[in-house]
């Protein structure tokens, strides 16, 4: 999966109103019981949700419309990507969902890679040739040594058998840029794994375990042998399409504007979720609660009840931040292919041609080119500080590189920022993980959901998201 995912990677327009549960419920009062209560409803919660649709579920989510980063815009007839956009071919969890959901995924067309250096576009047939012959033959002997790494089982290890995740210690201490620079890899190769890494996640080579990056570089580098292929999927409406069937499956489950203030246990093992919607506080009680919150955020709702080890733990999660600039044009400006990666950029990271599912190779009219943008550091909290006027700044920067008139194409734009953007998988995350997989605060009645509980993509998501349902059925039982 490229920055498909996995960047995704998370969501509607339509409000749904309060009123009825399914059980014919009065959620405007807020004093009911439910069999679940979900704190989140980004696409980990609504996967949930959906999950326990059979139980009497109540969903809560902050914003206005649900999906976490997955929100799609809509300009001249197009729809466009305000996050997560785009997802590597279903398999897995993920078809079983969409099949379950009823959706069909749309192949989005190859060509799909593209390499922006020093102020040249590489595509196709010498998509690679911004490297030196040597370093061609070291980005080879990359992915052939990524392939037998991933070949002992990680990939197994990250989404199906956690219990294992501390037998890979050695490689989980070290960064990916650590890692590289032993194995002598030259300056550039590290640059161009560098790209794709803050592309799909956010993070930087310097930040990012060795370990959990193994699964997706080791089939998402790019290469000139699959410049014809496309394993990038999106959907009608984008990822907007899969939230739009979740929410509208859930009905009035979904309750959005509902500020969680804390969460507590009870003497008797329910669980009290106290939350504000429309300046009104509301108090509910649950037979069990899933957390689907970023971590940071979900440990500053759990109550003094739980351990402080637990908390502490949550708070060490650290997110990357993001921002997407789409700009609407008079004109088609990349046609050549879908995505192009940008070394040496500084804050850009991806371009993408937002129109490519949407219209034929030929078409040449208004269009929208998305600007995706990342820190240089995973770790820097300022970025999303930056005025819209700097944004863009360094954007043009960029640019204009490429269309020196492109200033003059552009319509309009639409700037989105996204603060807790990507879990940050450093270095030494695996023992950190492990004790969130096993400590006893997490095992009803109340669990936790999202993508750091597994992995910074949309199968994350979705694999957290389907075990927490799973772990929640079987306490239910009890």
């Amino acid at each position: 999966m490229k920055k498909y995912s996995y960047l995704l990677v998370l969501l509607l327009t339509v409000q749904l109103a309060l009123g009825c549960n399914s059980d014919g419920h009065d959620m405007n009062s807020g004093n009911y019981d439910y069999d679940v209560v979900i704190v989140g409803g980004g696409f980990s919660g609504l996967t949930a949700a959906y999950y326990l649709k059979n139980k009497n579920v109540l969903v809560l989510e902050k914003e206005k419309v649900p999906g976490g980063r997955c929100i799609s815009g809509h300009w001249n007839g197009f729809h466009y990507p305000k996050g997560t956009e785009y997802i590597g071919k279903p398999d897995g969890v993920l078809k079983k969902v969409l099949n379950k959901l009823g959706i069909k995924a749309k192949q989005i067309p190859a060509p799909t890679d593209g390499i922006a250096y020093k102020g040249q576009f590489y595509f196709g047939n010498e998509l690679l040739d911004f490297l030196s012959m040597e370093e061609k033959q070291q980005h080879y002997k990359l992915m052939l040594h990524l392939q037998r790494l991933n070949d002992d089982d990680i990939e197994d290890v990250i989404f199906d058998d956690q219990e294992y995740l501390m037998d890979y210690e050695k490689l989980d201490q070290i960064s990916v840029k650590d890692w590289m620079s032993k194995q002598g890899y030259s300056e550039l190769l590290q640059k161009f794994v560098d790209i794709e890494n803050r592309g799909l996640f956010g993070t930087d080579n310097a930040n990012y375990s060795m370990f959990f990056n193994i699964p997706e570089m080791a089939f998402d580098l790019p290469t000139v042998e699959s410049i014809n292929e496309s394993e990038v999927y999106s959907f009608e409406e984008g990822m907007y399409s899969v939230v739009q069937v979740l929410a509208k499956k859930l009905g009035n489950s979904v309750v959005n504007g509902a500020y969680v203030q804390q969460v507590d246990v009870n003497e008797d093992s329910t669980v009290k979720v106290q939350y504000v919607k429309d300046g009104v506080s509301h108090e509910v009680r649950a037979r069990s609660v899933i957390m689907a919150t970023p971590a940071p955020v979900t440990a500053n709702l759990l109550g003094d009840d739980f351990a402080e080890e637990l908390k502490e733990t949550l708070q060490k999660i650290q997110y990357s931040q993001y921002a997407t600039i789409n700009f609407f044009t008079k004109k088609r400006m990349l046609k050549e292919t879908w995505s192009v990666s940008c070394i040496d950029e500084g804050q850009v990271v991806t371009l993408y041609d937002a129109t490519r599912p949407q219209v034929s190779n030929d078409y040449t009219g208004k269009s929208i080119l998305s600007v995706y943008m990342a820190p240089e550091s995973a770790y820097d909290h300022n970025f999303n500080k930056q005025s819209d006027a700097v944004l863009l700044a360094n954007a043009y920067q960029t640019l204009v590189k490429h269309y020196p008139n492109f200033k003059q194409e552009v319509i309009d734009y639409d700037i989105n920022r996204f603060e807790y953007a990507f879990p940050i998988f450093s270095p030494l995350y695996a023992p950190k993980l492990d004790l969130l997989l096993k400590h006893p605060d997490t095992k009803g009645p109340v669990f936790l959901a999202g993508d750091y509980m597994v992995y910074a993509t949309v199968d994350g998501a979705l694999t957290s998201a389907i075990n927490a349902a799973k772990n929640v059925k079987k306490y239910l039982k009890q």
